[in-house]
């Protein structure tokens, strides 16, 4: 796959989950607000056993992690809910994401 195949597949499921996903150069990551609850993160690692430094070509494989990123609130039972159902989708990207196995090659 090509980087820009994997941009659309990583916007493409945020959407879907409705999470907004940017790419930060090391990382695409959620994109957090003071409500966040959840951030999703898709780590660029180099893949060293298919990249070829003489042909100028990098392989990259993407690590699918989540995290809480907000505890300890005191809430009421509605808020707790809608935190709930964040954190599900959240948790339902995050495997969607993983079994893919995503990766690409890079020339420079």
């Amino acid at each position: 796959m090509t980087k820009q195949e994997i941009a659309e597949i990583i916007e493409s499921k945020g959407k879907e989950y409705g999470f907004k996903m940017k790419d930060m150069g090391v990382a695409w990551t959620s994109e957090q607000t003071s409500e966040s609850n959840i951030r999703i993160e898709l780590f660029k690692e180099t893949d060293y056993d298919n990249t070829s430094w003489e042909d100028r070509r990098v392989a990259i494989n993407l690590k699918v992690t989540g995290c809480i990123c907000r505890m300890g609130d005191r809430r009421e039972a509605a808020d707790l809910q809608k935190i709930a159902e964040e954190i599900a989708r959240g948790t339902k990207m995050v495997a969607e994401l993983e079994k893919m196995n995503l990766s690409y090659i890079e020339t420079f």
